[in-house]
């Protein structure tokens, strides 16, 4: 039978004790698949609560309202890249689709539609929703009108995120979808009945 020298026995030890330093304790690394509620560090500036306390103040229909709780954020925020934008820098380029989903955690974003149907973006609202439920979709062109705070979701994030805690990634689709709904909805003729 093989017999290990000592001096490579008391190595080998010692890189175990180091190991089982770890046992039972969060991993010094980010391990976002492995991420759970009650394991994100509440930030002292959470992006994705401010993100929650502008679409909870905004009159407009079409704001992201998940029905997330305080964790479901911080989750949800994990998986994000927050960027901090200077005023007039181009955000979104007009072209083919990344389906990447933006939101508006601070200041105001200019949405080119159509011919010179602009639209202005304020905190709350949410970009790239559309992509996530049609084909062949391209980008209008969107800047920043003054200084912003804005949150991205990569597509690959988003397959992380519903892999690692399905009902949240469910729930962002959920809203998602509310926002197009809601949206549609804004474009449908009323059926009032005028009297004479």
């Amino acid at each position: 039978m093989f017999q290990m020298p000592i001096e490579s026995r008391t190595r080998m030890t010692s890189s175990v004790f180091h190991l089982l330093e770890f046992v039972g304790k969060p991993l010094p690394f980010p391990a976002p698949l492995d991420l759970c509620r009650e394991q994100v560090p509440a930030a002292p500036t959470c992006d994705g609560l401010r993100l929650a306390e502008a679409a909870a103040k905004s009159e407009s229909r079409e704001a992201f309202r998940p029905a997330f709780a305080t964790g479901d954020w911080r989750v949800f925020e994990s998986y994000c890249i927050a960027r901090r934008l200077p005023a007039h820098h181009r955000v979104v380029a007009a072209g083919p689709c990344d389906r990447t989903l933006r939101f508006v955690v601070e200041g105001s974003l200019r949405q080119q539609g159509p011919g010179n149907a602009d639209k202005v973006l304020l905190p709350g609202a949410i970009l790239g929703e559309a992509a996530l439920f049609s084909e062949g979709c391209c980008n209008p062109e969107v800047h920043t009108l003054e200084p912003a705070v804005v949150l991205e979701l990569s597509l690959a994030r988003q397959r992380e995120l519903t892999a690692a805690c399905p009902e949240i990634g469910f729930e962002l689709l959920r809203a998602a979808g509310a926002v197009i709904a809601a949206r549609g909805r804004r474009c449908e003729p009323t059926d009032e009945v005028t009297q004479g």
